[in-house]
């Protein structure tokens, strides 16, 4: 019987394509320590045993268009390897072209450029966490460099929360991020480990301690870096927007310029539809506001509005800027509704205070009757006009009433109104002082007219003596000498003297212009020309004063100084350049090779 043997498929296969370079995968996409794509071009370069440098000028020169790569212009376009612009793609599109990978995009800052603009996104020195480097040699893994650490608001390592380093501790130098010879967690200028093991018994030394801001920081943008494959790039702005009108709204009672007073003018801008804020100000908002930074991911917001309200009392916005919240009659109907059931009974002008209003008009045209009988019950309650029951204490007594008004009738000191003195005696109006002491009170309401008299009977005198003054002095001047608050006063009383105070002084600031414009021309004279700083400091006067009356003046004086500075160098420049030709002459003259050390040491600079 004859053997069956199972059959062979011996169709060819199809080869799948090869990379030109090695399809190494990234580390950490999907964490906070999401490899950074200049950190990613230093391992594929020591994956194929070459240098950074090789690497990027025989093989990705050729692919990052537009001058981006080369060894010559390194230095200045590392920043845009991680970073959110057209370079950052070119540099993605090349590595992705050349190592047949989809996912290299997540390891810059492209999903996030819609929220971040180019400014304060990197450092320019390279930063490292050593304890961290150590840590991925004791467990074998491989070492590499986060996104994280690229990036200048980030100054702690979030997980051993150190102070990121930046100068090697053998060479004691700093290096740029990204250099011909830069590899994995060795110096690129000495080229020797850069990771060293940190006792958690040592504590920080004073000045390295992180602050609660910084670790804040350091860990939202953490969260952002994980969550950068599931973020959707064209709806983070307005999500971003949409978070903090919805804060606004629910938190600020919709007063938008309260939010300002905390958080910055760039963001009542953005809020009314200006430009974006840079990422720094944006970031601080967030922390200043106690906002989670998920509501950055999702259109989670309204559920996170909880974590919110338990901060609210931590940020404590204040309406500086006497703007009332915006409610509606209903919402105000709800808080007067939810106060006639408070005990103790509250005023209407508590309420109106809780809600942000400085008086109760607001709650009157929302619901007038509601008011009244919050009103009533409050009357009835007794805690109303309480020094008129029985037994009530008194707010001041009498003898001391006395004593007061008796000492201010007594001194020659001006005299406060009697609304002042009875306010500093804890009473609202003068009628208690009055109905208890009105001979007192007539007194000092003579005494204070009298005052009022003199003083009025100074200002002629005052306006007439600085008539006579050299310089003139202001009318604001002469009425803070008077002790009044205002110029009115002086107008109200003299005017003819008060206008004539005044053509004295613009006569004399005419003078005073006439006498600088001559100053100034004189100037344009003088030689070697002197520069403007020093004319000002000379001429007693800012640079504001010169610019405003005297610009064509201005531009002179500052031309002929610049015309003399360039005259002064080329002459300098001409003497020495004699000076080597003569040099470089006996040199050659001695038999002896004029190089460029030896003609140095011989030039008398």
């Amino acid at each position: 019987m004859l053997s069956v043997f199972e059959a062979w498929d011996l169709a060819g296969k199809p080869i799948t394509a090869r990379s030109r370079l090695y399809s190494l995968a990234p580390i950490g996409i999907g964490t906070a320590f999401v490899e950074g794509l200049s950190g990613y071009v230093m391992r594929l370069a020591d994956a194929h045993a070459v240098s950074t440098g090789s690497l990027i000028g025989k093989e990705l020169s050729g692919c990052v268009r537009r001058g981006g790569a080369n060894l010559a212009n390194l230095g200045r376009f590392w920043s845009g390897i991680n970073g959110v612009g057209d370079s950052a793609k070119r540099w993605v599109q090349a590595l992705e072209s050349l190592t047949l990978r989809s996912d290299l995009r997540y390891l810059t800052l492209l999903p996030f450029e819609r929220l971040f603009p180019k400014p304060l996104l990197f450092r320019r020195v390279r930063a490292w966490c050593s304890a961290c480097h150590e840590l991925m040699v004791s467990r074998d893994e491989p070492i590499y460099e986060p996104l994280l650490w690229c990036m200048k608001l980030v100054e702690v390592c979030p997980r051993h929360r150190r102070p990121l380093a930046t100068t090697c501790p053998h060479c004691l130098r700093s290096q740029r991020p990204l250099t011909a010879g830069s590899r994995p967690g060795f110096c690129s200028r000495c080229g020797l480990w850069l990771g060293h093991t940190i006792d958690p018994t040592v504590p920080c030394p004073p000045g390295a301690v992180p602050t609660e801001y910084q670790l804040w920081l350091t860990e939202a943008i953490g969260k952002l870096l994980a969550n950068a494959h599931r973020i959707q790039p064209e709806r983070l702005r307005d999500r971003a927007r949409d978070a903090l009108l919805t804060y606004v709204r629910v938190f600020a009672e919709g007063n938008r310029a309260a939010v300002a007073e905390v958080t910055g003018r760039s963001i009542y801008e953005w809020c009314n539809g200006g430009s974006a804020p840079r990422i720094d100000t944006l970031l601080r908002t967030w922390y200043q506001l106690r906002l989670p930074v998920e509501c950055l991911l999702d259109d989670i917001y309204a559920a996170s509005c909880s974590v919110v309200q338990e901060e609210k009392n931590m940020l404590g916005i204040r309406y500086t800027r006497k703007v009332a919240p915006s409610r509606t009659r209903e919402q105000i109907r709800a808080r007067l509704e939810a106060a006639l059931d408070e005990q103790p009974a509250p005023s209407l002008n508590e309420i109106a205070r809780r809600l942000g209003y400085s008086t109760a008009a607001r709650l009157y045209e929302a619901d007038r009757h509601l008011c009244w009988r919050i009103t009533t019950r409050y009357r009835e309650s007794g805690r109303g006009n309480w020094w008129r029951s029985s037994g009530a204490k008194a707010i001041c007594e009498q003898s001391r009433m006395k004593e007061v008004l008796e000492d201010y009738l007594g001194s020659d000191r001006p005299i406060p109104p009697l609304n002042h003195i009875a306010s500093n005696l804890g009473y609202a109006a003068n009628t208690s002082l009055r109905d208890r002491f009105p001979e007192l009170c007539r007194a000092l309401s003579a005494k204070i007219a009298e005052q009022k008299r003199a003083r009025a009977a100074a200002i002629e005198p005052a306006l007439e003596q600085a008539l006579q003054e050299n310089p003139p002095p202001s009318l604001q001047q002469i009425t803070k000498r008077l002790g009044f608050s205002s110029v009115s006063v002086l107008k109200a009383h003299a005017p003819d003297l008060c206008e004539k105070l005044k053509t004295n002084r613009r006569a004399y600031w005419q003078r005073c212009r006439l006498e600088l414009r001559g100053k100034l021309e004189a100037v344009l004279m003088e030689n070697p020309p002197p520069s403007l700083r020093s004319v000002y400091s000379r001429l007693s006067v800012t640079e504001s004063i010169v610019n405003a009356s005297f610009p064509e003046l201005r531009r002179a004086i500052g031309l002929r100084h610049l015309q003399h500075q360039k005259q002064q160098s080329q002459a300098r420049r001409q003497d020495v350049q004699a000076e080597i030709r003569e040099i470089v002459q006996m040199l050659h003259t001695e038999g002896i090779c004029p190089s460029v050390p030896r003609v140095i040491s011989l030039l008398i600079v």
